[in-house]
């Protein structure tokens, strides 16, 4: 089923540079809520096409990543909820087809990018990073000195973890003429690297994909112009490197309980401090989540992620409005570089189609939560069209029914799911039309393979 065909195209490639921006949400990429100093990724947009509606297929990044580089929805892939683990050495991913066409390798990923099989070889160093290292501490002067001695054609993979908690944000961008919330602060310095970045490469023979691998919520909201923060976020963004050093590899359940003691605490707290706000009920999910949450829901901060294309067989300052989702960027890289190689059977599809209006009908998105490590958390799966959005318990069909139309509720604060059976009648046939199994595709963990992989996800700050 997975087996590519091996053809291969003798025509001199492009080199790829593919941005996955961690956390990065679609709507402070672009459009009216977007970051307030964001100017080379608004010349990049200007210049490219971008995707308005993309879905990613998870709210966290390894299932993000599955999705992306294998053209799957991750619970085919061997990372799902029955465990964390490598993906399954049947599947092609995006590299495996690259490498058939010549492409060398470099690139920067969070540890945990090491463990779980995914990626290719890579030919330059010090390639896996820290959760602690951000572009300001040196990464982003390191990535763009490379850019000088890349082998053609290359294709090279950068996970920016700057927006990824706990946030470090430099003095030199920690003002307010780059935003008021410190969302938006981050915004601008990740603008500032990409520029650098941009700078080096030449675009005429390099496509540029710029996407996220999940999106977040945003704990700062502004209410009547005034930033309401009431997770103090810049006492725990300083702490949680400390804490997270001083606790050794072996007490990490210790740490795990005191993380879920200390979120309840807050959580109370953050009730009795609320109740004095008069928020809309999307700012107030906002300032109350918190990383600890058992409840999971796959809002549309999860999940809207921006998608930028830039390559000669894209038109310029073009936005596409249909739906498209992550597991079609693979498909789309290779329909650009021109490979006769190709995925068979994949869930993903070119978005070449998207802009020839070679697809008229509107598609839709699947989407499930990531897992949480330490504790067994209140799933949801759904799915996720221009128009609307579902989700529900992953394992009951009738639990947590949420069902938003998303061009009167973009906020996604009226839950029509009573009122409209038919459209939840729909949107379970869609889920049905994939096969989706919570067991479906899956192998027995390897125990060891998967105590690595949380290990590496706790460092990352996933509990």
């Amino acid at each position: 089923m997975y087996n590519p065909i091996s053809i291969l195209n003798s025509v001199k490639k492009k080199n790829i540079l593919i941005l996955i921006l961690d956390s990065i949400r679609a709507d402070k990429f672009f459009g009216k809520n977007k970051a307030m100093h964001i100017p080379n990724i608004d010349y990049l947009v200007e210049n490219g096409t971008y995707f308005k509606q993309t879905v990613a297929p998870s709210d966290g990044t390894l299932l993000g990543w599955a999705g992306i580089f294998t053209g799957l929805y991750p619970f085919r892939t061997g990372i799902n909820i029955d465990g964390f683990s490598k993906i399954k050495k049947e599947i092609p991913t995006l590299f495996d087809l690259l490498k058939k066409n010549g492409y060398n390798f470099y690139g920067h990923l969070p540890e945990v990018a090491a463990k779980i099989g995914l990626f290719p070889e890579f030919e330059n160093k010090d390639i896996f990073y820290n959760k602690y290292t951000n572009f300001e501490d040196g990464l982003g002067d390191e990535i763009v000195s490379e850019f000088s001695n890349l082998k053609e054609p290359w294709c090279y993979i950068l996970h920016s973890y700057d927006m990824h908690f706990p946030i470090k944000l430099s003095e030199k961008f920690d003002q307010e003429k780059f935003g008021k919330i410190t969302y938006d602060r981050v915004m601008a310095s990740i603008d500032f690297w990409i520029g650098k970045i941009i700078e080096k490469i030449n675009l005429d023979e390099t496509s540029v994909i710029i996407t996220a691998d999940h999106g977040t919520h945003i704990n700062e909201v502004l209410n009547d112009n005034e930033v309401v923060d009431l997770d103090s976020k810049q006492i725990l963004n300083s702490l949680a490197p400390k804490i997270g050093k001083i606790f050794p590899e072996k007490l990490f359940p210790l740490k795990s309980k005191a993380f879920f003691a200390l979120e309840k605490i807050r959580k109370e707290k953050k009730g009795k401090n609320v109740s004095n706000l008069n928020l809309p009920s999307h700012q107030l999910r906002q300032v109350m989540f918190q990383r600890g949450e058992l409840d999971k829901f796959l809002y549309d901060e999860n999940v809207h992620v921006p998608l930028l294309i830039l390559d000669s067989k894209f038109p310029k300052n073009l936005k596409i409005n249909r739906l498209v989702r992550s597991v079609d960027i693979s498909p789309t890289i290779l329909e650009i570089i021109n490979s006769e190689i190709h995925f068979n059977e994949i869930d993903g599809e070119s978005l070449l189609t998207k802009i020839n209006n070679e697809q008229p009908n509107d598609g839709f998105g699947f989407i499930e939560n990531t897992p949480i490590i330490q504790k067994k958390a209140n799933l949801v799966i759904g799915i996720r069209t221009t128009k609307y959005k579902y989700f529900r318990d992953i394992s009951n069909p009738l639990n947590r029914v949420h069902l938003f139309n998303l061009e009167k509720d973009e906020y996604e604060e009226n839950n029509i799911s009573t009122t409209r059976p038919d459209l939840v009648e729909k949107m379970e046939k869609y889920i049905s039309k994939i096969n989706y199994e919570i067991s479906s595709d899956s192998k027995i963990p390897d125990k060891k393979e998967t105590k690595i992989i949380k290990d590496e996800l706790r460092k990352l700050g996933y509990e």
